[in-house]
């Protein structure tokens, strides 16, 4: 398995590729005012990516340590374009963090019903 990393300031994301999967696990802190800059092409270069590859794509946030209210929304973008298309996509969250599980919780509403998308707590 390879893995790429890529980081801005305190928040790194780490790029793996399985046979099924494509990972990025998040860590560090996300302080930027504007993370989209960094986020947004990342996280669209993979949907894009995958689309046509028809991996699972993973967005691992347990081992993130904090992340500001303005980190939320490229996300949320992301979420929201992979609701409209075809790829299937897990957000993973430590849900014994008490901000983890307030954060990411709420992205419950992007859920699909046959579970394309999913948001998933993890203990």
């Amino acid at each position: 398995m390879q893995k790429k990393s890529y980081s801005k300031n305190l928040l790194q994301v780490d790029l793996m590729e399985t046979d099924d999967s494509i990972i990025t696990e998040w860590s560090g802190k996300s302080v930027d005012r504007n993370p989209s800059k960094f986020i947004t092409p990342l996280l669209a270069n993979l949907l894009e990516k995958n689309s046509i590859i028809k991996k699972t794509l993973i967005l691992d946030f347990q081992k993130l340590d904090y992340m500001n209210s303005s980190t939320i929304t490229p996300i949320i973008k992301i979420l929201e374009r992979a609701k409209r298309g075809k790829v299937q996509l897990v957000v993973k969250y430590n849900k014994l963090l008490k901000w983890q599980d307030l954060s990411f919780s709420a992205l419950r509403i992007f859920q699909t019903k046959d579970k394309r998308v999913e948001i998933r707590g993890v203990a």
